[in-house]
C-alpha cells in the first residue's frame, strides 16, 4: 500500500470563547468574520483539502462548510483558555492520521485566525523561506529597534543601557513574533510538542502587517486599516 504524503497541512485553531474580545473569531470587521480573512489566505495558499478547522464553535463550523473547508470538532477539554496551542495541534493531527501522523503529514503551516493583515504571498513566501533553507520550524514577525523596559516594582531596561543611550540608527534590530504564520515539520513537532524547535527561521513581516487581534484597542485599529 503507497502512502501519499502530505507535505503541507494547513490548521487553523478557533476556539469559541475569548476573554478580552467576545468571541474574537466570528467579530465583524468591514462585515465579514475575523476568521474568513485567515479562510482566504489558507485557500490561496494550500490545497482545500490539506486545511482543517479545529474548533467547539457552531458558528465556524457553519462557515467553513461554507467555506468548503474540513473541519475537526473540538474537545470540550481541549476548549479552555488554559489549553496550549499545541495540545490543539497534538489532537488534531492523531485525530486525523494516528498516533505515527509524521507518516503521513511531513509539514504544518499553523494560521491562527487572528492575524488578518497577512497575506497569501506572505505565507507562499514563508513555505519557499523553509523549504530552501530547510528549517526545522520557522515564525513570522517584524524587525524594529524600540527602547524597551520591563515592569516588576522596579523599571528595567531590557533593549539597551539608558545610561549610554544610543542614537536609534546605531541600536540593533529586535525581533518581534506577530503570530500571523509558523511552519514546521511533524517530525520534530512530535519529539518536541512544540512549535519551533531544531533549525529554526524568521520570516520577515511589515510591522503594520502584524497586528494580533487580542484586545478592543486592536479591534478599533483592523477596522480603521481593513479596507
Amino acid at each position: 500500500m503507497v502512502i501519499i504524503l502530505i507535505e503541507y497541512l494547513t490548521i487553523i485553531p478557533a476556539r469559541k470563547n475569548s476573554k478580552r474580545v467576545k468571541r474574537k473569531n466570528i467579530v465583524l470587521i468591514k462585515k465579514k468574520e475575523l476568521i474568513t480573512y485567515t479562510f482566504k489566505h489558507a485557500i490561496g495558499s494550500n490545497y482545500k483539502k490539506n486545511i482543517i478547522v479545529s474548533t467547539d464553535d457552531k458558528k465556524i463550523i457553519k462557515l467553513s462548510k461554507r467555506y468548503k473547508l474540513n473541519f475537526l470538532e473540538r474537545p470540550k477539554q481541549l476548549s479552555g483558555s488554559n489549553i496550549s496551542t499545541e495540545e490543539v495541534i497534538n489532537h488534531t493531527l492523531k485525530t486525523l492520521y494516528g498516533k505515527n501522523y509524521y507518516a503521513k503529514v511531513k509539514n504544518v503551516i499553523l494560521l491562527q485566525p487572528t492575524s488578518p493583515l497577512r497575506t497569501i504571498e506572505n505565507i507562499n513566501q514563508a513555505k519557499r523561506k523553509f523549504k530552501k533553507e530547510k528549517y526545522d520550524s520557522l515564525f513570522s514577525g517584524f524587525l524594529s529597534k524600540k527602547f524597551i523596559w520591563t515592569y516588576n516594582k522596579k523599571l528595567k531596561s531590557i533593549s539597551y543601557n539608558f545610561k549610554r543611550r544610543k542614537r536609534t540608527q546605531d541600536m540593533q534590530n529586535l525581533i518581534f513574533e506577530n503570530g500571523a504564520i509558523f511552519i514546521f515539520s511533524t517530525k520534530g513537532f512530535y519529539k518536541n510538542k512544540n512549535r519551533l524547535f531544531g533549525r529554526i527561521g524568521f520570516f520577515e513581516m511589515e510591522e503594520r502587517q502584524s497586528i494580533d487581534l487580542d484586545t478592543k484597542k486592536d479591534l478599533n485599529l483592523l477596522k480603521k486599516i481593513i479596507n
